[in-house]
């Protein structure tokens, strides 16, 4: 039986067998993460490259390799090549298992010319802090909790519960969900929805020469590059925009002009005068050009999923 087990370990048919299985779930890693910037990412980590049974093709490729210099009797002067090629191998496994279970992972920024002594780690960490009317000596103090290892992806289970205290006083953190490539905007609310939620306005612009989005919800006034904006909310010395019964209005301070972007129509803008505003149209007032390019979303204003063709880097 012991016999039978070592001709199994030391066979060249396991040994295919393995190499198909590896390449098989390398392969699978690489489809996997094609939708990704980074790879591999916590997903891939999870389902194939951190996995035991991962690390137990590895290792049994290792057994393979030594089994075979000893079956075939590899360290003869005629076998070296063979040799060579199975003590390799045996190396770069080995120092995958260093890399997996002594060394860390990370990236370091080095400027030409500098020098650098700290590097950000592969792994993502939650850094919690707690501030309170909880004084020693008329000096806020402030609960730092340990840093707590995260796996972060939509795809995987990442809850999470944090039970602390501060001051005597119970606190639990709990994880909400996590959206990757996120961004401020609007959470469109669907019409046979009960809830509560707001009438809302995109503004792009472009002032700087970089397209930017802005969501202001009616009865607010925002700032957008020292130019205020209001929407159902008149304010003395802001571009108002209004929205009632589907008709939209706009009464501005400054003089411009706006061009109607579906057939080149333009028009001008007649300060202190209440006109019908144009959706879609490209509006230059006070150094500023502006598009609402479409109709009022109601809604609440949260965290939401960006494009793709839209990097956010969070």
């Amino acid at each position: 039986m012991q016999k039978k087990i070592s001709d199994i370990l030391f066979s060249t048919r396991l040994t295919s067998v393995l190499f198909v299985v590896f390449a098989l779930a390398m392969a699978t890693g690489t489809f996997l993460d094609a939708s990704s910037e980074t790879s591999p990412t916590p997903y891939t980590r999870e389902l194939i490259y951190n996995a035991w049974w991962f690390e137990a093709i590895m290792g049994l490729f290792v057994i393979n390799f030594i089994g075979n210099i000893s079956k075939y009797r590899l360290f003869r002067k005629e076998k070296w090549a063979t040799l060579l090629f199975h003590l390799s191998f045996i190396l770069i496994i080995l120092g995958a298992f260093i890399t997996r279970y002594i060394s860390f992972e990370g990236m370091m920024h080095i400027r030409e010319g500098a020098t650098e002594n700290t590097m950000l780690s592969s792994e993502t960490y939650l850094s919690t802090f707690i501030d309170g009317d909880y004084k020693i000596d008329g000096v806020p103090q402030r609960r730092r909790l340990a840093p707590k290892q995260l796996r972060l992806s939509e795809r995987l289970n990442t809850d999470f519960t944090i039970n602390t205290d501060y001051d005597n006083q119970e606190i639990t953190i709990k994880f909400k969900d996590f959206i990757s490539n996120a961004k401020k905007g609007v959470i469109e609310m669907d019409s046979d929805s009960d809830e509560e939620g707001n009438d809302y306005l995109k503004i792009v612009e472009a002032s700087d020469g970089t397209r930017h989005e802005h969501w202001i919800g009616a009865g607010e006034v925002v700032n957008i590059h020292n130019v205020l904006f209001a929407f159902n909310k008149p304010t003395e010395g802001a571009i108002n925009l209004g929205y009632t019964d589907s008709t939209y209005t706009i009464n501005s301070p400054y003089e411009g002009v706006f061009m109607r972007m579906a057939d080149q129509l333009k028009g001008t803008l007649i300060s202190d005068s209440v006109q019908t505003f144009m959706l879609r149209s490209l509006y230059q007032v006070a150094n500023t050009s502006f598009v609402i390019p479409g109709e009022v979303t109601k809604g609440t204003y949260g965290i939401i999923k960006a494009p793709k063709d839209e990097p956010t880097n969070l």
